[in-house]
């Protein structure tokens, strides 16, 4: 593992993430100095279900999977990180270990943040509490949401929502093109809780709507169209 100190460009990132930015300059300064920037290659874990979740992270660049696995060997995508932010953070910070698989899906660059180190300043800064409390209410809504739409919503609805959802948060391609760069399909359908079989199905009605190409590779090709049937 490659790792090197923080850029300006590293810390303009991390000072983004509402619950470290509320520690102040000073604080903030001091953990940062007790972090450097690791590099991660494709294929690698940055951590494994069970682990002691000793730290919590910052995503710079790259692509990362969050995965549940049974005990039958069958994966779970539980979520896709594809933008720079903070993740981990709540089972971090609650002294327990990581229920998942974090597996490098294209090489990243992330910062870890030891989490004795931040809770050591967050006990000499009591104020900030709300703003640590707000970011792990975000992820408690996140999931509250996932629970309706697995209940609540149709195949057809569920793929047009994710593939809205990821093109916004992924403008740009994670190889660089114009298009956006869809996990495969085998990993979308685990991640919106569907059978592959039924995934197939619902892609096909999909593509004869004419809202995307359902090729060898993801595409949307009528976004209007495709909004209206996430709804």
């Amino acid at each position: 593992m490659r790792s090197r100190q923080l850029s300006d460009t590293d810390i303009g990132i991390v000072k983004q993430v509402p619950f470290l930015s509320a520690l102040g300059a000073a604080r903030l300064s001091d953990l940062i100095g007790k972090c450097r920037v690791e590099w991660h290659a494709k294929g690698e874990h940055l951590f494994r279900a069970g682990d002691v979740a000793d730290h919590f992270y910052i995503l710079l660049s790259g692509h990362l999977r969050l995965v549940k696995i049974s005990p039958l060997g069958e994966e779970t995508v539980m979520h896709f990180l594809t933008q720079p932010g903070a993740f981990a953070e709540a089972v971090s910070l609650a002294g327990r270990a990581y229920p998942v698989e974090c597996e490098v899906m294209e090489n990243c660059e992330i910062v870890a943040i030891p989490r004795e180190a931040y809770l050591t300043i967050l006990r000499s800064a009591p104020d900030v509490a709300g703003d640590v409390l707000a970011g792990l209410i975000r992820w408690e809504r996140f999931f509250l949401e996932e629970i309706y739409k697995l209940r609540h919503t149709k195949p057809i609805q569920r793929i047009a929502s994710f593939l809205i959802d990821f093109e916004e948060r992924n403008g740009e391609n994670l190889d660089g093109e114009d298009e956006t760069n869809f996990p495969e399909k085998r990993q979308i359908a685990s991640r919106i809780g569907i059978t592959p079989e039924t995934f197939s199905r619902s892609l096909r009605k999909l593509e004869a709507t004419g809202a995307i190409a359902a090729g060898p590779k993801l595409r949307i090709l009528d976004r209007a169209a495709l909004y209206e049937l996430s709804r």
